[in-house]
Parts: structure tokens; C-alpha cells; sequence
């Protein structure tokens, strides 16, 4: 997958979880919507949702856009057997 591709992807991640993190159509519905369970208010189940989501989302981000390690590093590597072996 191109820089490029990924870069993109990164950004509309953070978009889209920057979007849901203001979340100003939660502000009145705590007074119309019922405690989730009996005792979670509705905007505190969201943040526990967005908190499960935002972890989710720095994971797909970490391996988009961590670095490929130089082939300097990864050439002693490719003939050996692994450790377990």
C-alpha cells in the first residue's frame, strides 16, 4: 500500500473519531433517553463505546502508519530459524 493510501486512511481515521468525540447531539439527550441497565446514563455508555472504538482506531492507525524497518536491519534476519524451533 503507497504513503499516500495510508496517509489518507490516517486522516480520515481521525476524522472521523475527532466527529464523534465532539458529540453535540448527546448534550440533551440524557433528559429524553432512560438509564442504560438502570443506572448508565446514555452519553456515558457513548464514551465507553468511543473509548472501545478510539482503541480499535489507534491500533489500525500504529500499523498504518508505523515505519517499515531498513532492509539493513531485516537482511541478518531472513536466514534464521526462529527460537522456538
Amino acid at each position: 500500500m503507497s504513503f499516500k493510501v495510508r496517509l489518507t486512511l490516517v486522516a480520515l481515521i481521525v476524522l472521523i473519531m475527532f466527529i464523534l468525540h465532539n458529540s453535540f447531539w448527546l448534550w440533551g439527550l440524557d433528559d429524553r433517553v432512560p438509564l442504560l441497565f438502570g443506572f448508565m446514563p446514555f452519553a456515558f455508555s457513548f464514551y465507553v463505546g468511543y473509548t472501545f472504538l478510539a482503541l480499535i482506531a489507534m491500533r489500525i492507525i500504529i500499523k498504518l502508519a508505523w515505519p517499515d524497518p531498513p532492509a539493513e536491519v531485516l537482511e541478518p534476519c531472513r536466514g534464521e530459524e526462529p527460537l522456538g524451533k
